[in-house]
């Protein structure tokens, strides 16, 4: 059998040839290859490409020295992750507005820039304690929103927003049942007056009056660990800083700092 398979002079034969009866082989048809669309249909994209840290911020801040330090935290962290800070409102791709819902003033200057945001088409994002406090607010619908207490993750939510997407991101930090202060005070800064550093030691209010916000705001009372702030305000010595104010910490009663002279620390 074996030699009868070797003699074979094709393989087809093999085949027709082995087996009790021949197998009857049906021709194949032609095949004929489809005709290849040489043709490119340009069309234009669903959406423009969002490349992630390349485009510009603009960040404008109402309120107190706590919400300042707030946005040159959130500065600082855009930066770090490549977005460009700039002063120049119209030639900014987003607008970072950091509100302040103490005074009605501050809320109006809040809505006004909203709306000259939204006659020149740029992406905004609002930060503070007017979201924070109200974020039913009508003027601020639609729009994305990072919470005080979040504000370490506000390049999340810028990212976001340039892709289109509207983000509310609230929460409170707390270790255990206890509120903390908020974001850490180790992150990266930009500082309005390089020589003047602005350390938040505590958040929130223990009080309720009812001419005030803050409280619905901020919440209640929360204060950072004494370590942190220490580690903050040497941090600030080294680079140069001034003492300027401090509050009470971890309850309204006020405690003395020491500071080496020509520094200048702000503490809210």
């Amino acid at each position: 059998m074996l030699g009868e398979v070797a003699g074979l002079d094709d393989i087809e034969d093999l085949a027709t040839t082995i087996g009790d009866a021949p197998v009857k082989r049906t021709p194949r048809k032609r095949i004929i290859p489809k005709k290849l669309n040489t043709q490119l249909k340009h069309e234009a994209p669903l959406a423009e490409s969002v490349i992630p840290g390349t485009q510009s911020v603009f960040v404008k801040t109402w309120g107190c020295s706590h919400n300042n330090s707030d946005s040159e935290y959130m500065a600082g962290l855009l930066a770090t992750y490549g977005y460009k800070i700039t002063d120049d409102a119209m030639a900014a791709d987003l607008w970072l507005l950091n509100s302040c819902t103490v005074k009605t003033p501050s809320e109006d200057g809040l809505r006004n820039s909203v709306e000259s945001a939204s006659k020149l088409g740029k992406k905004v994002v609002i930060a503070g304690c007017v979201s924070q406090g109200a974020p039913s607010t009508k003027f601020i619908e639609g729009l994305s929103v990072v919470g005080v207490q979040q504000i370490d993750r506000v390049v999340e939510v810028v990212e976001e927003t340039f892709k289109g997407h509207s983000v509310r991101l609230f929460g409170q930090k707390k270790e255990g049942p206890k509120k903390l202060g908020g974001a850490s005070l180790h992150l990266p800064k930009i500082r309005k007056n390089p020589l003047i550093e602005i350390i938040a030691i505590n958040t929130g209010c223990l009080n309720q009056c009812t001419y005030c916000k803050t409280k619905h705001a901020r919440g209640e009372l929360g204060s950072y660990p004494i370590e942190e702030i220490v580690q903050r305000g040497v941090q600030s010595f080294a680079e140069g800083g001034d003492l300027d104010d401090v509050r009470g910490y971890g309850s309204v009663r006020a405690r003395h700092w020491r500071f080496p002279p020509r520094s200048t620390l702000r503490v809210c």
